[in-house]
């Protein structure tokens, strides 16, 4: 499902905006910062401090993840089913690889959730239709974002 180019995004780009319903039938999207590739079917993110995301799971768990190249213009979005796990509970090796990827938040891992991707779909800007280059585009944001940081 995942393409090399979805998950070389995702591997830059790990910041995941997940999108559940709550019990009350809205939307609900929450960014989720440790995101991991399991395989080309399968991703992850710790629970750190996401009860609304869990509790939303644990009642549905149908969610969309959107994660974003602001420099590039590009995204990916993935559906799929979540499921709430525990570390013992995690495929081989992946509980290692989120300590050793945020050591210092390991502490903070209340639990996993794992997303069996159902559908996934790479993504770009429309500039690209009236051809806009990655680099270039790159190049612009960039010098947009250092202005912006530079107050």
């Amino acid at each position: 499902m995942l393409t090399a180019q979805m998950r070389d995004l995702i591997a830059h780009h790990s910041l995941g905006l997940v999108a559940t319903v709550t019990p009350e039938g809205a939307p609900a999207v929450s960014p989720k910062g440790t995101f991991l590739i399991h395989d080309d079917r399968t991703i992850a993110f710790s629970n750190i401090r996401s009860p609304g995301t869990v509790r939303n799971i644990a009642r549905n768990p149908a969610v969309e993840v959107n994660f974003i190249d602001v420099l590039h213009r590009t995204a990916c979005r993935i559906r799929g089913a979540a499921r709430l796990c525990t570390a013992a509970e995690l495929p081989d090796g992946l509980h290692a690889r989120f300590t050793e990827k945020w050591p210092q938040l390991a502490g903070m891992m209340k639990g996993f959730v794992l997303i069996e991707i159902a559908d996934a779909k790479f993504l770009r800007s429309p500039v690209y239709d009236i051809g806009e280059e990655a680099d270039a585009l790159a190049r612009h944001w960039s010098a947009y974002y250092k202005s912006l940081a530079e107050g």
